[in-house]
């Protein structure tokens, strides 16, 4: 006669601790599901109107009187472009007019601000009609000299820190193309 195999089930006898862990989960998990509670963010027998709240407007003169760009650096702050720079920190809208020779102001040969970009690294970009700046911690760390900038160019943060730029004014068209890091700005044809 042929061998014959005997096949054994193997039963995994649970010890008397994994018993414990599970009923202690199971009933953890009924508490749970048998006793929901409701949660509020807000508490629901007060108005709305009860709560302390700020508000912003032109009309208060405590808001800026337009703004067509908004960056926020890494520092938290908001600045919004309207043909000047103004930061916001939460709390207050206070101009920017720290750039030197004037730039701010559109009289000096940055000329008027048309936008801003908050880069990766925490700083912030701010091209103005001439020229572009770059701020870290609110201090100018570099600026150049770049005609043909427009209110709507087209900019891109590159993967290592520097920004691409396309300038939008057809008179520098043979060039419209830039490449800007901390130390030089580079136009492509």
């Amino acid at each position: 006669m042929g061998k014959m195999i005997f096949r054994r089930a193997l039963r995994l006898r649970p010890t008397s601790r994994r018993n414990a862990i599970a009923a202690l989960l199971a009933i953890c998990l009924g508490w749970i599901w048998l006793l929901p509670t409701s949660l509020h963010a807000l508490d629901p027998n007060k108005r709305l109107t009860q709560y302390v709240h700020s508000s912003w407007r032109k009309r208060d003169g405590t808001a800026p009187r337009a703004g067509y760009k908004i960056a926020q650096t890494s520092d938290g702050f908001l600045w919004i472009v309207s043909g000047d720079i103004m930061t916001f920190d939460g709390v207050r809208f206070t101009p920017w007019d720290e750039f030197p020779d004037d730039r701010s102001t559109g009289s000096g040969p940055f000329g008027q601000i048309v936008n801003a970009f908050g880069d990766r690294s925490g700083g912030l970009w701010v091209f103005g009609l001439h020229g572009i700046v770059h701020l870290k911690g609110r201090v100018v760390t570099s600026r150049f000299d770049l005609e043909g900038l427009r209110t709507l160019q087209n900019f891109s943060e590159d993967s290592d820190g520097s920004i691409w730029i396309v300038r939008g004014n057809n008179s520098v068209s043979d060039e419209p193309l830039c490449h800007v890091t901390e130390r030089a700005v580079k136009c492509f044809g």
